[in-house]
């Protein structure tokens, strides 16, 4: 489903993957795990089609990227909010829904679940709200891929449960993710890969060695 072989991307002078290589095959749930600033969000850009590279190979689903036919095989959930304020919840999943195939059915039901109405306009309900939101979104969009950057961040502990609760919903899907709420979503993955220096340096299926892991990668 993924193939992303050595993978640099630069800001600058300052080089933030260095020949990262990374297989995902279909209906894998990988978590990258790493501190800030090391590059998680920057990979699930460039696989999104979103930031460009200066070297290596990038394919979904067999289609080099960055291409419209690999961007129409993602769901792309970002951390940062640039969602139309002016508009209802409605209306956001509307727009989104012209561009790719849109499971209102889920859509509504994850509304329902976050006490979240399609009549509220998005710049109206608060900051975690609108994370939930982006989420919702997100995961309603048909497609083989998700590529979800921190789902859970500044949540609670029951939203939390009810946004991996609608996520495991879609497991026979493909997820690449990213959470520094590690516990949460640790259950949920197949395997956990683990990024320093630009690169995967790495990685396991073992639920039970990933904290011991993590700390012998960051220590």
């Amino acid at each position: 489903m993924l193939s992303v072989r050595g993978l640099y991307k630069t800001y600058g002078r300052k080089t933030v993957l260095k020949g990262l290589d990374l297989e995902v095959s279909e209906g894998e749930r990988v978590y990258i795990l790493a501190p800030n600033g090391y590059g998680k969000s920057t990979l699930l850009k460039v696989i999104a089609n979103v930031e460009t590279f200066q070297q290596g190979v990038v394919e979904v689903g067999g289609f080099r990227v960055p291409s419209k036919e690999s961007r129409s095989l993602i769901s792309f959930t970002s951390e940062n909010d640039n969602l139309y304020e002016s508009f209802t919840l409605y209306h956001l999943a509307r727009f989104i829904s012209s561009f790719w195939t849109f499971d209102w059915d889920y859509f509504r039901e994850f509304l329902a679940l976050l006490n979240l109405s399609e009549r509220m306009k998005y710049g109206e309900i608060s900051k975690g709200q609108r994370m939930l939101v982006r989420v919702a979104l997100g995961m309603s969009v048909d497609v083989p891929l998700y590529l979800v950057d921190e789902p859970l961040s500044s949540l609670d502990f029951v939203l939390r449960e009810k946004v991996v609760g609608m996520m495991g919903k879609r497991r026979e899907r493909t997820f690449l993710f990213t959470s520094h709420q590690i516990d949460e979503l640790t259950p949920f993955a197949t395997r956990y890969v683990f990024l320093r220096d630009g690169r995967i340096v790495r990685e396991t299926t073992d639920m039970g060695s990933v904290k011991e892991t993590y700390r012998e990668v960051f220590s």
